[in-house]
């Protein structure tokens, strides 16, 4: 290999590595810490907020699957705050809404109550 065809491979490897690094909207998991789930007889929640701010914490991020196939869901939009009930296992302040598309139907929801699980960080 010559010393051109060297460089030229490096400076490739380095612009890779750097694009790998960097977390976008298309990542399966969001960069925000995983505090539980909630189920009903066809969804899967799973709540990430951002520990980093004050309590009540804003959901950062609502990933919704399916429960018979496990299918991951496109969310449309959520809303709603976490409060922290000890120091590993939270509740859902009021309500927290989630609307998401299950194949080309639009799907809204209100949950509320204790989530289940705890903080995986």
């Amino acid at each position: 290999m010559t010393k051109r065809a060297l460089n030229l491979f490096l400076i490739v490897m380095m612009a890779l590595c750097s694009f790998t690094s960097v977390a976008n909207a298309n990542d399966n998991k969001p960069p925000f810490t995983e505090i539980g789930y909630q189920t009903d007889g066809n969804y899967y929640y799973t709540f990430y907020v951002d520990l980093s701010k004050d309590a009540p914490n804003a959901i950062a991020y609502i990933q919704v699957q399916k429960n018979a196939t496990g299918e991951i869901l496109k969310l449309d939009n959520f809303s709603g705050k976490v409060v922290l009930l000890n120091p590993v296992k939270f509740s859902i302040k009021d309500k927290a809404t989630v609307s998401f598309f299950d194949g080309n139907q639009l799907i809204s929801k209100d949950l509320k109550g204790a989530i289940d699980g705890s903080v995986k960080p």
